[in-house]
Order: C-alpha cells, then sequence, then structure tokens
C-alpha cells in the first residue's frame, strides 16, 4: 500500500476497528490513491476543497487526478472488457444442445445397463435356487449308493472268501 509506517499502522487500526478484509473495495481504493500518489509525487492533491453552492465545503476530485488515474486503469479496464467478450463468446459457441444430448443418451445407458443386471441377477437367483433343489435332491441318492455298493461289495468279498477257502 505505502511506505509511510505511521499511515500503515493507521490503515491496519482502521480495518481492524471496522473489520474489513484485505480484498475489500475500500482497500483498492486505498491502492488507487497509492497509484496516483507514486504517479503524481509531490503534486496537487487528489480532493480539493472547493466551497458549494450552499456555502459548505464539499470534496471535488482534481480532473487531472482523474485522468492520471483513468490512464493507470485503462489497460486493465480493456484487458477486462476482451476478456468477458471473449468468455461470452465461448459460451456462445458451445454447443449447449449436444452437450445435454450426450448427458441424456449416458443416462439412457445407465439405464438399460442397471435393467440388464436386475435381469441377470434374477436369473442368478433362480438358478442358485435350482441348484439348491438339485443338490439337496442329490444328496440322500449318493449317500443311499454309497451305503449300497459297500453292501454289495461285501457280500461279494464274503462269497469269494467262501468259495476260494
Amino acid at each position: 500500500m505505502t511506505d509511510n509506517p505511521e499511515l500503515k499502522a493507521k490503515i491496519l487500526e482502521w480495518q481492524r476497528k471496522f473489520n474489513i478484509p484485505d480484498g475489500d473495495p475500500a482497500m483498492a481504493l486505498i491502492e488507487l490513491l497509492d497509484i496516483y500518489q507514486a504517479v503524481n509525487p509531490g503534486g496537487a492533491p487528489i480532493y480539493a476543497a472547493q466551497p458549494a453552492a450552499s456555502g459548505s465545503v464539499s470534496a471535488v476530485l482534481d480532473e487531472a487526478a482523474v485522468e492520471q488515474l483513468r490512464a493507470h486503469l485503462m489497460p486493465a479496464i480493456e484487458r477486462l472488457t476482451f476478456q468477458s467478450q471473449e468468455l461470452k463468446q465461448r459460451l456462445d459457441e458451445m454447443s449447449l444442445d449436444t452437450f445435454v444430448q450426450q448427458i441424456a443418451t449416458y443416462h439412457e445407458g445407465i439405464d438399460y445397463c442397471t435393467k440388464k443386471l436386475d435381469v441377470i441377477k434374477k436369473e442368478n437367483d433362480a438358478i442358485n435356487q435350482q441348484l439348491t433343489k438339485t443338490a439337496g435332491s442329490i444328496l440322500p441318492i449318493t449317500r443311499m449308493a454309497v451305503l449300497v455298493l459297500m453292501v454289495v461289495t461285501g457280500v461279494i468279498g464274503f462269497v469269494i472268501a467262501v468259495a476260494f477257502r
């Protein structure tokens, strides 16, 4: 802002007193005044006290100060204007309808996949139930078959043992 430590201290005190953040427009005004002071060192004051028609004193900006501020701020203002026009042109060029159509197609694809997954899950559940029923019906037959084979093998072994003695 400024090189004057006393002025800096007063500005910081003013900021704390009124809870003014660093990015506040009032701080920008102080910086503009610093720019003016840098451009016009020791020149005419920014504010000239002039009596108004009613007899009171009012602050009026010095025309030279206004011109100097305008000369320093015009490049930034022109740059901002150019950037805003460029952004507006980009926004106009963007095909929002195509983008919306792509999103709609994407959501339709998601819906289709979700429905397909639901069908696959139902088919999987049905196959699992069929396997459980089949396993339940095969399990007793298998045990019975093993027991029958053991008994038949035992009988055959006994018959062979008696016959070849």
